[in-house]
């Protein structure tokens, strides 16, 4: 790359980050240099924060960013000069390039167009606009300027050059510096044009939005949306009214909004086309009154030229068709005074219709070896000791979540369903800000094929490790609010660790506090929770704490992962992976994995590690091995004598040693998953001269009935 060209990481290569930082930052505060963790006002929002939550930090030697923990402001030195300079990226690396003197030089694709503009807004230039309320203050707030030339180079590399008069005035929408739209609203031929590089996604309007309001418009064109930025309202358009809009676009104005409209014209093409909009997106229609088409006006600017305003009782607004039945109402805004037999009734009708359509089991959104892993709306858990890792499983996981088609890469052979739109949300809960979890981010990006510096659209991140324990529950609750508002389709929430996500996970009511938000979640939303849980220290496989007894309860997949152990009892080089519990589905055999430091990750054991370690571990029949193997052979009752034979062929052991095991198994109540991963106990009748084995479910202990007085 040459290193004389504007680009940003010639730029990187050319400024101290946290000097460039405080150069952008100083005009908004009077805190002298600022460091890690010296917190300022947002200089975003137009009033100053009552508690400041804005700083920079390092992610890594000499790489620093923004963040704001109140409002999720967040991004690099470039997000922040496009921000306070509303400009868009190529214009950004312009104005750093020049108030840091770096005389790095341009170089742009030839212009293959000639613009001049008017240097002011003249009467006869105003004329057309005043008929609509739109002055040339809100013009130059909107980047619209009369034009007196232009030209541009045709498809037959001709140059053409088209004037402005008064029969047909020019006027430009400035999209960036190397682009303009261009207006010809009296031209009988044609009326818009582009000028340099369009761009992929155009939305008129969006900067000039209001952080948050009451409603918002969508509408068919440039004109409507200064028509009614002039009767203090907010909008914005896209490039036409058959335009696609990004989904992100729309949730992020359902977040910011109350109300998102759709105004479009009132011929074919406008009604056709808002009733598909607001079809697909959830979004109401305003439809004008006809009557304005007798003095052939059709848009929200021709509404509002012929003396009408959007309180007319001639407007209709058309609310969309509700969400589909699938869809459970929330408890909170239709049970009142503890009267829930409304909701109850509500759900039945809704569980009776369903239940007469023909249902079809949801494709999983990730497969190991084929099979399904991970479905769409459900709770998920990954278990084990500390140190296993549990979180570089997890990490692979997301990275075959978001990986790059185009990238070949194992990953322990987790693929995703390529036909379900995912992104993946990970939170984090113990691992440090300066290095343990940007270093994890970085390899979930590099295993998914991309560098480290990007910033995938699919791909977001939190930690709660500066968040008090106490209101960590909280803060949890607002970011998956956040994130079901502005991201579209599928939503994988990864908790990692969840017991650290709320204050006391031995407590039942903190507990079920934290299911019942995941319970809602997958239950309103596309949204699938994975969820890292440590086991209890000691012998005992069991998740920690109440919240552990109830996580596995409700898990859809629960994951353990573990080390191997010798016949001494100490951890080898090779790691576990089972699959206890399954929902629907038989459980697959055990998968092993090793950690590769070449790779810096997990990698599949080679079939020598998993004989090395089979034969160590058969020597004297391990106590976890033996409920692993009772949890596959026992399917239903069987002889005690064909199990012990089962159990001593296969670890090469004693008949005594088997028999000692399972008493151990009785007399300690421990938890074994039965065929269906129902964790149950074993046990030994007699039934005349034979004795059996068989696995019973755990029965949950239920509340001792009391009369009433």
């Amino acid at each position: 790359m040459n290193p004389y060209i504007l680009t940003k990481e010639n730029i990187l290569n050319k400024i101290n980050l946290q000097d460039a930082f405080n150069h952008y930052l100083q005009p908004y505060h009077h805190k002298g240099i600022l460091k890690q963790g010296k917190h300022i006002s947002n200089p975003f929002l137009s009033n100053k924060q009552k508690t400041p939550s804005f700083n920079i930090y390092e992610i890594s030697s000499g790489n620093w960013r923004f963040k704001d923990f109140a409002t999720g402001d967040e991004g690099s030195i470039f997000d922040l000069v496009m921000r306070l300079k509303q400009c868009d990226f190529k214009e950004a690396l312009i104005i750093i390039n020049q108030d840091f003197s770096l005389n790095l030089t341009y170089e742009t694709p030839e212009a293959n167009f000639d613009i001049q503009l008017k240097q002011q807004w003249r009467p006869d230039d105003l004329a057309y606009w005043s008929a609509y309320g739109i002055t040339d203050t809100i013009l130059n707030v909107f980047k619209v300027y009369p034009v007196t030339t232009y030209s541009r180079i045709n498809t037959q590399n001709k140059r053409i050059s088209f004037n402005a008069t008064s029969q047909n005035p020019i006027y430009g929408y400035k999209v960036s510096r190397d682009c303009y739209k261009i207006y010809c609203p009296l031209n009988t031929r044609f009326r818009f044009a582009w000028l340099g590089n369009k761009p992929e996604a155009y939305i008129f309007g969006y900067e000039q939005l209001p952080k948050t309001g009451n409603r918002v418009f969508i509408t068919g064109g440039e004109k409507d949306v200064l028509s009614l930025y002039a009767h203090n309202e907010a909008a914005i358009c896209f490039n036409s009214e058959t335009a696609n809009p990004p989904p992100k676009i729309i949730d992020n104005l359902k977040a910011r909004f109350k109300e998102v409209i759709v105004l479009y014209d009132i011929d074919h093409t406008g009604i056709s086309q808002s009733i598909k909009l607001s079809q697909n997106y959830g979004l109401q229609r305003m439809i004008l009154p006809e009557n304005i088409l007798k003095d052939k006006g059709k848009d929200v600017a021709d509404f509002y030229a012929l003396g009408y305003n959007l309180n007319a009782l001639e407007i209709k607004v058309e609310t969309p068709e509700s969400m589909p039945e699938t869809q459970l109402l929330s408890a909170k805004t239709i049970a009142k005074e503890n009267d829930y037999m409304p909701l109850l009734l509500k759900t039945q009708k809704m569980l009776t219709q369903r239940k007469a359509k023909l249902i079809h089991k949801t494709p999983s959104l990730l497969f190991h070896k084929d099979i399904g892993i991970l479905y769409p709306r459900t709770i998920n858990v990954i278990q084990g000791k500390a140190g296993v890792h549990k979180s570089r499983l997890a990490e692979t996981i997301c990275s075959a979540l978001i990986k790059k088609e185009s990238f070949d890469s194992e990953l322990l052979h987790f693929k995703k369903n390529r036909e379900q739109t995912v992104t993946v949300c990970y939170v984090d809960t113990e691992r440090n800000l300066t290095e343990q979890f940007p270093y994890a981010l970085q390899q979930i990006l590099q295993k998914a094929g991309y560098q480290r510096e990007d910033t995938p659209e699919d791909f977001d991140y939190i930690s709660l490790l500066q968040v008090p324990r106490e209101d960590r529950f909280q803060a949890l609750r607002a970011y998956i609010k956040r994130v079901k508002s502005i991201y579209y389709g599928h939503i994988v929430i990864v908790l990692d660790v969840i017991t650290d996500c709320i204050l006391d996970f031995n407590r039942s009511r903190d507990s079920m506090q934290l299911i019942d938000l995941m319970n809602d979640s997958i239950n309103g939303e596309d949204v699938t929770f994975l969820t890292l849980i440590h086991e209890n220290p000691g012998s005992a496989d069991k998740a920690r704490g109440h919240l552990g007894t109830e996580l596995l309860n409700k898990a859809t997949t629960a994951i353990q992962i573990g080390f191997e152990k010798d016949s001494n009892k100490r951890p080898t080089d090779l790691i576990t992976m089972n699959v206890l519990k399954l929902r629907g589905s038989k459980r697959p055999e055990s998968f092993y994995m090793k950690y590769c430091e070449q790779n810096k990750g997990l990698v599949e054991a080679d079939a020598d590690l998993i004989d090395d370690s089979a034969r160590s571990r058969r020597t004297k029949a391990d106590l976890f091995e033996i409920q692993q193997q009772i949890s596959k052979l026992l399917r239903s009752s069987i002889q005690s004598r064909t199990l012990v034979d089962e159990l001593t062929l296969y670890f090469d052991c004693s008949e005594r040693t088997i028999r000692e095991r399972l008493q151990e198994c009785i007399d300690k109540r421990i938890p074994i998953p039965n065929g269906k991963g129902v964790p149950s106990v074993l046990q030994k009748k007699k039934e005349g001269k034979e004795v059996f084995y068989s696995l019973t479910p755990i029965q949950r202990r239920q509340k001792r009935n009391t009369p009433e007085l």
